[in-house]
């Protein structure tokens, strides 16, 4: 389920940023605040250089910015929703997720891609993830969008 892979505090309704690396910068603190990870500095750089190969924008205005081979520690997700947009390689992003993916769940994570994908495929729960007004909100309309597809 959402809620094993994410916690509350990595979740943010509304970023006010229009730039990608400060929008990942605050994902990767709230990371690191959480003590999910030990260094959101290194995370977003090594994010950006990913990125520099192949962009994680993938339509419906959605970005999965992420790092493998993470030492240690379990997958983690941060999440984050921009009501203005963000320009990701041409594209105009609504939602981010941000995952640190250590090597013993590169698999688990395509199955979590799939799902996550496979939820916001529904313009309904799209709409739903988008209109949260804030962090307790959203953090309940990922759980009921994502209930089925993320196991």
């Amino acid at each position: 389920a959402f809620y094993r892979l994410a916690r509350k505090e990595g979740i943010i309704p509304a970023i006010e940023s229009a730039h990608a690396v400060a929008y990942g910068m605050k994902l990767a603190k709230t990371m690191e605040e959480a003590k999910f990870i030990t260094n959101a500095d290194s995370l977003v750089a090594a994010a950006l250089e990913r990125e520099g190969v192949l962009s994680t924008a993938v339509g419906e205005g959605f970005a999965f910015p992420h790092v493998r081979g993470v030492e240690g520690g379990a997958l983690t997700l941060a999440m984050g929703v921009s009501r203005e947009g963000i320009d990701w390689d041409g594209e105009k992003v609504h939602f981010i997720f941000l995952s640190a993916i250590p090597v013993a769940v590169s698999a688990f994570y395509l199955r979590l891609m799939s799902g996550l994908m496979q939820a916001f495929s529904k313009e309904a729960n799209r709409k739903l993830v988008f209109d949260a007004e804030n962090s307790a909100l959203l953090w309940k309309a990922l759980q009921k969008v994502t209930r089925s597809t993320v196991k």
